[in-house]
């Protein structure tokens, strides 16, 4: 088992069985939370390195009214126009028809409002790897609906800033939603090794190509014994 040990905690208490937040950190990153409620979290995040960006963590009520009213409560409020700014969390919500299969598609107004929040923040939505949806229901008429509803949304200053960053879904243990996880560090790549097929031997013009190869490098100063 893998231990993590976080030395700060924010949390929001859950309202019965649903809600509630948790944030968890360490001091490599100096981290100002300057609003919350029941299903937003807001911080300012400094990696100490002079990269300093707004992070919205999100947790949006599973009813649509709701949801409705704190989309167009955080567009209302969102003063941090031109600052690399970050949505991340479960939206319970999606921006197509694409992003769910089900007995019945969702709402037009539904997935409209979403879309609208989304544009009216010039937000953009990051690609995620590893899984297509991200929440699943039980099954219904021997059906299982399928969800994208968990995501990070960026605007363009963000994505600036983090050019590497990716997105992934982990696969879903005693849970009906997937973890995602995003990673904002440039994913180092490894130098591909040269393999030699036996049977290129077998080739007529490879004794050609490999010495074709050896005198190329000897003339940029190379030995080959």
């Amino acid at each position: 088992m893998v231990m993590f040990i976080f030395e700060n905690v924010f949390h929001i208490e859950p309202r019965g069985l649903s809600g509630g937040l948790c944030l968890l950190w360490n001091e490599i990153y100096n981290i100002d939370i300057y609003f919350w409620c029941d299903n937003h979290i807001k911080a300012r995040i400094d990696d100490r390195k002079g990269k300093i960006w707004i992070c919205n963590f999100i947790y949006v009520n599973p009813r649509f009214r709701r949801r409705k009213e704190q989309w167009r409560a955080i567009t209302a409020n969102n003063c941090n126009e031109g600052e690399p700014q970050l949505f991340i969390g479960d939206f319970n919500d999606i921006l197509s028809q694409e992003e769910k299969i089900g007995l019945h598609p969702k709402s037009q107004s539904q997935v409209r409002e979403f879309r609208q929040f989304v544009d009216m923040n010039y937000l953009m939505d990051l690609d995620l790897k590893g899984g297509r949806f991200t929440w699943f229901s039980n099954p219904r008429n021997g059906f299982i609906t399928r969800e994208k509803i968990d995501r990070a949304l960026a605007n363009l200053e963000w994505r600036v800033l983090y050019q590497h960053a990716s997105l992934i879904a982990l696969p879903a243990i005693s849970s009906d939603q997937c973890p995602i996880v995003l990673n904002i560090n440039q994913i180092q790549r490894r130098e591909e090794c040269f393999k030699f097929e036996a049977f290129w031997a077998d080739h007529d013009e490879c004794e050609n190509a490999v010495r074709k190869g050896w005198d190329k490098e000897n003339i940029h100063g190379c030995n080959w014994e």
